[in-house]
């Protein structure tokens, strides 16, 4: 059944009202401390802004009412909801900025769940991760007229949806950057929603969010 938000219903509630999977938070990065080891402690220290703090644009068009509730939802997760138009492809793209060591190797570690749409047929979605300008990790997932979001690039992933397995399976992703200078880098993620014709899927577009990333070093 399909809800005001194109979404199906579970015992009568609107599954875009529904929260999905535990919560999702930032740890918190301990200071360094008088130590001898402080200064390395120190340049590996990554603050993360909260959501809010992330900056949005987005390109395209999607369907009026399909977009769920406020973003990000209570377990932390910021979900690309919106169905693409008949028209275009919809991209929503967010931003943050870090403060990085040259030489030093990061990690960044984030939580993705991903939703075949509905109804049938769906077309599908894409979120790529981009770290200094450069794709670093990219998930997708594959309609069920067959039509697939693959961005293709690096460290890219199919998404557990109900097609294959199972609608909201927490994916924890690792990714791996090493600053090629000090200072700011620009971290963004960038949801791609497939436009809806009869190729893609023309009733809904797969949904997929993601947690807050963390980054830490060594």
């Amino acid at each position: 059944m399909k809800s005001e938000n194109n979404a199906p219903e579970r015992a009568g509630v609107p599954r875009r009202t529904v929260i999905k999977g535990a919560a999702w938070a930032v740890p918190v990065i301990a200071a360094a401390t008088a130590l001898p080891h402080a200064a390395a402690s120190t340049a590996c220290a990554v603050t993360v802004p909260a959501w809010s703090g992330w900056s949005s644009g987005n390109t395209g068009n999607f369907s009026a009412g399909t977009c769920g509730n406020p973003q990000p939802e209570s377990n932390g997760m910021w979900w690309q909801w919106c169905d693409a138009s008949t028209t275009s492809n919809y991209t929503l793209t967010k931003c943050a900025t870090v403060t990085m060591v040259a030489g030093k190797t990061y990690t960044i570690t984030f939580t993705t769940q991903a939703n075949r749409s509905n109804p049938l047929p769906d077309s599908p979605a894409n979120l790529v991760l981009a770290i200094g300008g450069a794709q670093a990790w990219a998930g997708y997932t594959v309609g069920s007229t067959g039509k697939s979001a693959n961005p293709g690039g690096a460290n890219v992933h199919q998404l557990t949806t109900a097609g294959n397995g199972s609608n909201f399976t927490n994916q924890t992703w690792t990714v791996f950057y090493t600053a090629p200078t000090s200072g700011d880098v620009l971290i963004c993620y960038t949801w791609t929603a497939f436009q809806r014709t009869s190729a893609n899927g023309s009733a809904s577009t797969d949904d997929i969010g993601t947690s807050l990333p963390a980054i830490t070093c060594s």
